[in-house]
């Protein structure tokens, strides 16, 4: 049944915007651990006024990492095979890794930990990224949309955890 699903939604995306190959396959680049995590660390190092700000970014880059590892395993744990080479669209040359097993999407965790944390004061914006990477993942055949929608589900669960996280540790320190 999901598998039926997927694929229905893999073909309507594609068939609804038949000109998406280069913007979707540019989010997908984007979203590649080899890339975002380097950037994030860069971007903020270069960006940042605030010299007491390395340790935090350094320490986001490794959570970002974790979840990429975690997305890994899980799809070693988890057999869910990918959209077939019939669904998947012409790549940037260069730039496409295919993998055995595709649940959950390791671009749409990274993306949703990164918006989430990052832009947790603009839910709308980090929504819509969120969903950008989605879109481009299943337009592209990298990615079903059930694999999407669990690398969203897994990030949520991280940021929730990393809230959770934060707030006790604020208690802890307004107690000491």
């Amino acid at each position: 049944m999901v598998h039926r699903w997927d694929e229905r939604v893999t073909i309507w995306l594609q068939h609804a915007a038949p000109t998406f190959d280069w913007p979707g396959a540019i989010v997908v680049f984007l979203g590649n651990a080899e890339v975002l995590i380097p950037a994030v660390v860069a971007g903020d190092v270069l960006l940042g006024r605030n010299p007491g700000r390395v340790m935090p970014i350094l320490v986001f880059a490794a959570v970002l990492s974790a979840a990429s590892l975690l997305a890994v395993i899980l799809k070693h744990l988890i057999p869910h095979p990918g959209p077939p080479e019939a669904f998947q669209r012409h790549h940037l040359p260069g730039l496409h890794v295919p993998t055995p097993y595709s649940f959950p999407s390791g671009h749409t965790l990274r993306t949703t930990v990164l918006c989430g944390t990052a832009l947790r004061n603009r839910p709308w914006l980090a929504g819509a990224l969120i969903l950008c990477m989605m879109v481009a993942l299943v337009y592209m055949g990298d990615h079903w949309l059930s694999d999407v929608l669990g690398g969203l589900c897994l990030g949520w669960v991280l940021l929730e955890a990393g809230g959770v996280i934060r707030k006790s540790r604020s208690r802890s320190c307004r107690r000491g």
